[in-house]
C-alpha cells in the first residue's frame, strides 16, 4: 500500500508540474523545459516553407509487419502534391523523462516529424494524413485482390468472419460449439476417459463471396483403433464448414479472400 501511495503521489506531482509548465504547440502540450522539442517544432515550421515532407513514425511497440505494406502507394499519392516521403529515425516513446535539479518532467519524441505532419494537415485539410494513409492501404489491397490474405494478420483489426460470434475473441469458441452440437460419434467409437478423443486441423479460404474453397482437413485420433472412422469425421467437418454462415473478411475496408485456420478438439 505504501508503494502504491508513493507512485500515486509522484504521478500527481508530475501532472501538477506539467500543468504549470505546459505550452500549447501544433503537436499538443509540451513542457516548456523541453527546449529540444520546442526548437524542433520551430525548425519544422521554417523547413516547411520551402519543402513539404511526410514522416512515417513507427508506433511505439508496434510489431505488425504489414504496417509498411502500402508505403509505395502512399508515396505516389503524396508525390501528386509534391510532398516528400521519409521515415523518422527517432524511436517513438510515450514515457520519456528528464531529471535535473530535483525536477522530473516528460519529454516529447519525434517533435520535428510530428510538427511536419501536422503542418500538412493544416494546409491540406483536417485529417489529411490519416485519409491519405487509408487511401494508400485500400489501393494496396485492391492491387492484390487475386491473392489470399491471412486471417487475422492481414485483415482489418478484430474483424469477425463468423457473424454468430459476439466478439472477435469468442469466434473460435462459438465455431467449435456449433460444430459439436451437430456432430455424431460413430456407434462403435471408442471414447477416451479424458474426452480428448481426436483433434481436427482445418484450414480453408473464405472467399470474397463468403463461399469456402481450398479446404484441407487432418484428423488425429487419441486411440489408433478409431482411425477407421476418419472418413466419417471428415465428412461431418466438411459439411459443417461448407454450410456454416461465414462472412468475407475485409482489409482496409475492401472484401478479400482470406485463409482461416481452425483446430477442433473433443
Amino acid at each position: 500500500l505504501t508503494i502504491v501511495l508513493i507512485i500515486y503521489s509522484f504521478i500527481v506531482q508530475a501532472q501538477q508540474q506539467l500543468d504549470k509548465n505546459a505550452v500549447n504547440t501544433i503537436i499538443g502540450e509540451v513542457d516548456k523545459r523541453d527546449s529540444n522539442c520546442l526548437t524542433e517544432i520551430e525548425r519544422a515550421k521554417n523547413d516547411f516553407k520551402s519543402k513539404e515532407t511526410y514522416y512515417y513514425i513507427e508506433p511505439e511497440g508496434y510489431l505488425n509487419m504489414n504496417t509498411n505494406r502500402s508505403h509505395s502507394f502512399l508515396q505516389e499519392l503524396l508525390q501528386k502534391r509534391r510532398i516528400d516521403f521519409s521515415h523518422s529515425q527517432e524511436l517513438e516513446l510515450s514515457s520519456f523523462w528528464n531529471e535535473s535539479n530535483d525536477q522530473r518532467y516528460q519529454l516529447k519524441t519525434n517533435c520535428y516529424c510530428k510538427a511536419s505532419n501536422e503542418l500538412l494537415n493544416r494546409k491540406y485539410g483536417t485529417n489529411f494524413i490519416e485519409k491519405t494513409e487509408k487511401m494508400a492501404d485500400s489501393l494496396y489491397v485492391i492491387s492484390r485482390l487475386n491473392e489470399v490474405f491471412n486471417y487475422p494478420d492481414d485483415v482489418d483489426d478484430y474483424y469477425i468472419i463468423y457473424p454468430k460470434a459476439k466478439d472477435f475473441l469468442n469466434q473460435k469458441i462459438e465455431i467449435q460449439k456449433d460444430f459439436f452440437t451437430k456432430f455424431k460419434f460413430p456407434n462403435t467409437f471408442i471414447h477416451s476417459p479424458n474426452k480428448d478423443n481426436f483433434l481436427i486441423k482445418t484450414d480453408f479460404v473464405i472467399q470474397r463471396n463468403s463461399k469456402i474453397s481450398c479446404l484441407n482437413i487432418e484428423v488425429e485420433f487419441k486411440n489408433p483403433q478409431n482411425q477407421k472412422f476418419k472418413d466419417n469425421i471428415i465428412v461431418q467437418i466438411k459439411k459443417f464448414i461448407e454450410n456454416a454462415n461465414w462472412k468475407a473478411a475485409m482489409s482496409s475496408g475492401v472484401a478479400v479472400d482470406c485463409r482461416f485456420k481452425m483446430i477442433f478438439t473433443n
